[in-house]
């Protein structure tokens, strides 16, 4: 589905690339996408819900179309401040008064890190939808990181070098469907090698974020593949079951990474269920 594309500078001077279409709704979509990727692979959610909803899809700093160093950032924090930026640009240019808060692997982490630390009570989202949030990364890369404490990764970050590093992410586990490999490796706008401090920051992101509750002051979901080799399904599924309780949380099992991307047996449970959390919204719209 067609939107239209701005280009919208951020405090610091660098330009992020948005896709914006509006139908009129009263409900906004503002979606996050993952690390090394841009949000043309997430065109599942114009499809889905593009004839009822308003929706916002951006590239984020370093990725796609957007400005900056790619695949890097200065600070994680950016990450959640630019969030901020689109949101309060949304509510000015479009009056912007409801919305929904998505966001799939980092981008997850992003929006859980943006309503910890910027989401402003007056434009609150009515629901949050987290896929695949980097909680813990999986096999024993995570059980190394797990026993490194906070301030480890907090000086770490402070160090002036960056390199590029490639293949920390085994593509072949995004999908069970073969071709989404082949497709991410031909897509000139991924990043098949990634700045060391962009990982280092997602690494102490992660750890501050998830050491403590959300604290969401509204509905919010979260989904994984129990399968997933990307991020760790067992740090996922402990910390919203312990630590964040008032999360819904849904575990796909088998399914990888990219629910989205799947077969069908996965993806068509999906997409039932994140219609029917996002639907929610414009039902109670409707009884009212």
């Amino acid at each position: 589905m067609k939107g239209d594309h701005k280009k919208l500078q951020m405090r610091d001077g660098v330009s992020l690339h948005l896709k914006i279409k509006e139908v009129g709704s009263p409900i906004w979509i503002v979606a996050s996408h993952g690390i090394g990727e841009h949000y043309g692979r997430h065109k599942y959610i114009s499809k889905l819900f593009g004839q009822d909803f308003n929706i916002c899809q951006y590239d984020l700093r370093g990725h796609g179309r957007s400005e900056g160093v790619g695949a890097y950032v200065d600070s994680f924090e950016h990450f959640y401040e630019d969030l901020g930026e689109i949101i309060s640009y949304l509510e000015d240019k479009y009056k912007m008064k409801r919305m929904i808060l998505f966001g799939h692997s980092m981008g997850a982490l992003i929006t859980s890190g943006y309503l910890q630390n910027e989401a402003h009570k007056h434009l609150y989202p009515e629901v949050v939808f987290l896929n695949a949030p980097p909680v813990g990364m999986p096999g024993a890369l995570g059980d190394v990181i797990n026993i490194i404490p906070k301030s480890v990764f907090r000086n770490l970050v402070k160090l002036p070098l960056t390199i590029k590093l490639g293949g920390l992410v085994d593509l072949n586990y995004l999908s069970h469907n073969i071709q989404v490999k082949e497709e991410y490796l031909n897509d000139e706008r991924n990043h098949l090698k990634l700045h060391s401090k962009l990982l280092l920051e997602l690494v102490k992101a992660s750890k501050d974020v998830y050491a403590r509750p959300l604290r969401v002051e509204c509905k919010a979901y979260c989904t994984y593949g129990s399968e997933d080799r990307v991020v760790g399904p067992a740090a996922i599924k402990n910390y919203f079951t312990h630590t964040e309780k008032s999360f819904r949380l849904k575990e796909f099992e088998g399914a990888y990474h990219e629910i989205h991307n799947e077969i069908e047996k996965y993806r068509s449970v999906y997409f039932k269920f994140l219609k029917e959390s996002f639907y929610e919204t414009l039902y109670t719209e409707f009884e009212a």
